[in-house]
């Protein structure tokens, strides 16, 4: 907390009492013709609307909503277009930021934003840059200058976890543009990656865009450094072969990204071009995992399991309260799904997605297995237990959580049975009574359809008839008395489709209960 104070206040009087000179024999690469981009995430249909509004830098952009205008990345999109018409609007928005300044915005020059905003400023000097006079060069150079000062105050004062591998990539790259040592940076970078990735190469937000994304950012330093003749450090190369094996085991029978905590297909095509970088890497067995998501995959079919123990609040801040949800793909199509996650440009307010009743999981008193915050998490489940078993003819997977072990004295246990030589999943969900209590509990177990399936319950209420777009006929049958009701399904990351859930509903009172269902394709 005290660190953050500080660093607000170096901001504060940097950007309203500092004049920065660079003398006559400055000791810096005067030239910043570099671009070390892997491949972009950006929305760039969104950031050609930003790049032509009449309303750019208006004074009230100073929130988060407006992240895409002070992080630049409409620089991205002006560089596509090209033209003189693009330079030109490209350098009077440069210029008109720097007049405003915003220095009286802790959000504008917060380390991440700032950081966006410099690597787009040197990724396309050479753009906005080419036919600027010798007056204009000085105010991008100068820009550029204050941006890394900024940046290196802020490695002093950010707790050393805070720090993104995007942040430490620009780190290393302004360091060595103005020929200082990147030694520190390097350490921070080691220890940050063996802060985020488990041992089986998961990103530890166990988010698959938050994979993609380091993935990206780690081969963007490794550019870096080859490019100016450092060495490689040795877990570099390890991680990307590491965390690109467990990449390529997110992709369903249908191609697309599992939704789990905030990944949605709205990058898919750059996450196909990931896969594509790493192809030769052969994929590793994820059936046995302790903590993340456990991964089935067969000729078939592919199945997605969530165990995850998040065990940092910086890295899990998009957590999603979806213990023991799950998801299933067979034959080139998806059929049990999580509803997703919704790009926060599309949508103000997203959160409700994060919820357990967004999740093909089983849920209590229609409450939270996690108690969510804005950007992480209050509670979750202090004890998630795992144990796997094997045979000839199946995977059988069994979990429990106490979420509920507080509030409702109860522990929830999903037993997952996946048929190797059928295309059969057989679940039992137990809520087992941890602790003596009368209390009357409410209970649903939901199982999220894709928009691509149609769905009929049959009379006796016990199973229901499902039918996907590509002909496939399923039936899933349980103990428990169904309902189908609407939900809604966001892929892409933008669009909300229209979609069915099948719920089981009960009430669990002193007694433990059992729920036994199956998916089974006829």
């Amino acid at each position: 907390m005290i660190k953050k104070i500080l660093y607000e206040l170096y901001i504060y009087f940097f950007l309203n009492n500092f004049f920065i000179k660079i003398k006559s024999n400055k000791n810096y690469i005067e030239n910043y013709n570099f671009n070390f981009q892997n491949i972009s995430f950006e929305d760039l249909t969104h950031l050609k609307t930003i790049l032509f509004s009449k309303k750019y830098y208006d004074k009230k952009f100073i929130d988060e909503k407006n992240y895409y205008y002070h992080s630049f990345d409409w620089l991205i999109v002006a560089k596509k277009i090209g033209g003189a018409k693009s330079i030109t609007i490209s350098k009077k928005q440069i210029i008109n930021w720097c007049n405003k300044k915003y220095s009286k915005n802790l959000f504008v020059w917060s380390p991440k934003v700032t950081a966006k905003r410099v690597v787009n400023l040197i990724y396309n000097y050479d753009f906005y840059a080419i036919s600027s006079d010798k007056c204009e060069k000085k105010i991008f150079h100068r820009l550029i200058f204050e941006h890394y000062l900024i940046l290196e105050a802020s490695l002093k004062f950010e707790k050393i976890e805070n720090i993104s591998i995007e942040l430490i990539k620009i780190y290393i790259l302004l360091k060595i543009i103005y020929k200082k040592d990147i030694e520190n940076v390097l350490i921070i970078m080691k220890s940050q990656i063996y802060k985020s990735i488990d041992t089986n190469g998961y990103h530890k937000s166990y988010n698959p865009s938050y994979q993609a994304e380091f993935i990206n950012q780690l081969h963007e330093i490794k550019n870096i450094l080859l490019y100016f003749d450092f060495k490689i450090p040795n877990e570099i190369d390890y991680q990307l072969n590491n965390m690109s094996s467990a990449f390529n085991n997110f992709f369903h029978k249908d191609n697309s990204i599992a939704l789990f905590n905030g990944s949605n297909n709205a990058n898919y095509s750059q996450y196909k071009k990931i896969y594509q970088q790493i192809n030769d890497i052969r994929p590793k067995k994820l059936d046995k995992v302790l903590n993340g998501i456990c991964i089935y995959s067969d000729k078939s079919k592919k199945i997605f399991f969530d165990i995850v123990r998040p065990t940092n609040k910086q890295i899990n801040q998009n957590l999603h309260s979806g213990t023991l949800s799950f998801e299933m793909s067979c034959l080139g199509e998806k059929i049990v799904t999580n509803c997703g996650s919704i790009e926060k440009r599309y949508e103000k307010k997203p959160e409700y997605l994060r919820y357990s009743a967004a999740h093909s999981t089983l849920i209590l008193n229609n409450t939270n297995i996690s108690e969510l915050s804005k950007n992480s998490y209050k509670r979750i489940p202090k004890k998630i237990l795992f144990d796997h078993i094997e045979n000839d003819d199946e995977v059988i997977w069994i979990a429990s959580h106490n979420g509920y072990h507080l509030n409702y004295s109860r522990i929830v246990k999903r037993k997952l049975k996946i048929s190797k030589k059928k295309n059969l999943i057989v679940g039992e969900d137990s809520i087992i009574l941890s602790k003596y209590n009368t209390k009357k509990i409410l209970y649903n177990i939901r199982f999220h359809l894709t928009p691509n399936c149609s769905s009929l319950l049959t009379n006796n209420k016990k199973s229901v008839l499902i039918k996907t777009s590509q002909n496939q006929s399923w039936i899933f049958k349980s103990t428990g008395i169904l309902s189908l009701e609407d939900s809604i399904c966001i892929k892409d990351g933008k669009k909300i489709e229209q979609t069915k859930q099948i719920v089981i509903t009960n009430y669990v009172d002193v007694s433990n209960k059992i729920e036994n269902w199956s998916f089974n394709k006829v």
